[in-house]
């Protein structure tokens, strides 16, 4: 493996062109501005030159023993890369603790971490909660954990291993910390395995702080969550973050419903028969199963109603069902060509916030829908054929820009577009029109970011915005979808109107109601 001589501070002891950024902070008086002068010179000349290649040659040729030895060092490389990160990512966030003031005219810590990790995370293409947790880790080991970076710098760690030391040390007294921090790498074996030197390290916090796993508990309870993320083939994953008797008890009380499922002759797999019993109950079916797949129909696989045929399964569900509770009208968008629902033709489905549907699929939901509004596309180019003008975002074009935008249009969100505020790009106060090439979706964290003034939008084409940062970076994000223009501005101004009646029983609502969610700008 050569090292292009162009590329800096490759070297394991770390010293490279971000250990000098990071000593380019004036102290005050001449003597430090002067001193931070030259670092910065010497930074950006440094910068200049950061660019270069790390080659590996002769792949092929490599025995068994200089092939683990070369796999030893990339991955000592990529830990050292990791800490490097750390050391930029702590400095990012001090630039915007130390030099961000906002309308209060006070120094904001929290608003200023959210401002610097979202930079991060637009730098990276992270999502803006991952690039959150490793700027808190960074200023963790920058700060109190400096033994551990200096173990991972050096290779002798991997991030996983620093992330176990990072856990355990929470709530340990100050005065205690380095000592524990001391400790918990000592028991770090070299050739340990993540999940074998976090069973030790936990095993140490417990018999040396018993009496923080109370508090440990109450804080990680508070971060109790449901993720959904987006797979292939028309699934998802939907998981939560519970409370570990109760996740156990869910689990088990599923897994005893399967199983009599089973003896009783339904063919489907255990694992099978406890997302479909999961799915019936989340979705309060009342045993009607409907979760076999494409392929079935209505019919369960073996002919069964999920949850009746078994004392498991009857359990799970008596408790579910009789339990009166609240429930939120939700809506579903789903994107279908007019052909494709009459089964004229079998182009895949769109399903908002997802993507590509089965046609069977988008059939069934269409026939199960309360009600539905029809959008009118190209069936060449599946663009947005029409759209029309009003003062106040009626509910047609509130419904029609959901399906442009899919999501929260600020750079990396992936908030879905049902769940996020319809905001002017350039605000109605300062003469901003409420139409289509004006409006987009913003959850309301990003929302607040821009109408703060910390991220600035425009949208210099319908559906096309483009961001700049604090920073002074700039992003660009794309529609969902996108419309025919020609057609578009070949309609007179006026009422939204939808280039099809709305069928029967459709619901439709008045175009001046907001559905209890105006838009606030």
């Amino acid at each position: 493996m050569e090292e292009d001589s162009r590329f800096p501070g490759t070297n394991a002891g770390g010293d490279d062109g971000g250990r000098v950024a990071g000593g380019g902070a004036a102290d005050g008086g001449a003597v430090g501005e002067a001193a931070a002068a030259r670092s910065r010179s010497v930074f950006d000349a440094g910068l200049d030159s950061f660019t270069g290649s790390l080659v590996l040659q002769g792949v092929e040729v490599l025995d068994q023993d200089q092939a683990g030895v070369v796999l030893t060092r990339l991955d000592q490389l990529g830990r050292w890369v990791q800490a490097q990160q750390a050391k930029v990512l702590h400095r990012i966030e001090g630039i915007f603790r130390d030099e961000m003031f906002f309308a209060s005219g006070k120094l904001e810590p929290g608003l200023a971490f959210s401002l610097a990790a979202e930079e991060a995370a637009t730098i990276l293409g992270i999502p803006t909660g991952t690039a959150a947790m490793r700027m808190n880790e960074a200023g963790t080991l920058c700060e109190t954990h400096t033994a551990t970076l200096v173990k991972l710098e050096s290779g002798a760690l991997s991030y996983g291993h620093v992330q176990t030391v990072l856990d355990q040390s929470q709530n340990i007294p100050a005065a205690e910390l380095p000592g524990f921090e001391a400790e918990l790498l000592g028991v770090a074996v070299a050739g340990q395995t993540g999940s074998q030197f976090r069973v030790k390290a936990r095993r140490l916090r417990e018999s040396k702080y018993p009496e923080t796993i109370q508090k440990r508990q109450r804080t990680a309870f508070e971060k109790r969550r449901v993720v959904l993320d987006p797979g292939c083939d028309g699934m998802s994953w939907l998981s939560a973050s519970l409370p570990a008797e109760k996740a156990q008890a869910i689990f088990t009380q599923l897994s005893k419903a399967a199983r009599g499922e089973r003896s009783a002759g339904d063919p489907r797999m255990v694992d099978q028969l406890r997302a479909d019993i999961l799915e019936d109950l989340l979705l309060d079916r009342g045993g009607r199963d409907t979760s076999c797949g494409p392929s079935c129909g209505e019919k369960g696989v073996g002919g069964r109603k999920t949850g009746s045929g078994t004392t498991g399964g009857k359990t799970i569900g008596r408790t579910t069902r009789n339990r009166a509770r609240a429930r939120a009208r939700t809506e579903i968008l789903v994107l279908i060509n007019a052909e494709t629902l009459f089964g004229a033709d079998e182009q895949p489905a769109e399903l908002h916030g997802y993507g590509p549907i089965s046609p069977e699929t988008a059939r069934r939901m269409a026939r199960e829908a309360a009600k539905w509004t029809p959008v009118e596309r190209d069936p060449v180019t599946d663009e947005i054929l029409r759209v029309g003008r009003r003062r106040k975002v009626p509910a047609g074009l509130q419904r029609w820009l959901r399906a442009r935008d899919g999501t929260c249009r600020f750079p990396g969100c992936r908030s879905n577009a049902v769940i996020s505020e319809i905001d002017h790009t350039r605000p109605w106060a300062q003469g901003g029109a409420t139409d289509h090439d004006n409006l987009e979706h913003l959850c309301r964290r990003h929302h607040m970011f821009k109408t703060e003034g910390f991220w600035k939008a425009c949208q210099p084409a319908a559906g096309i915005i483009e961001w700049t940062s604090p920073g002074g970076r700039t992003y660009r994000t794309e529609p969902h979808l996108t419309y025919n223009s020609e057609t578009y501005n070949s309609e007179p101004p006026g009422e939204f109107k939808p280039p099809m009646s709305n069928p029967v029983g459709s619901g439709a609502a008045d175009p001046d109601d907001y559905s209890g969610d105006p838009p606030p700008f």
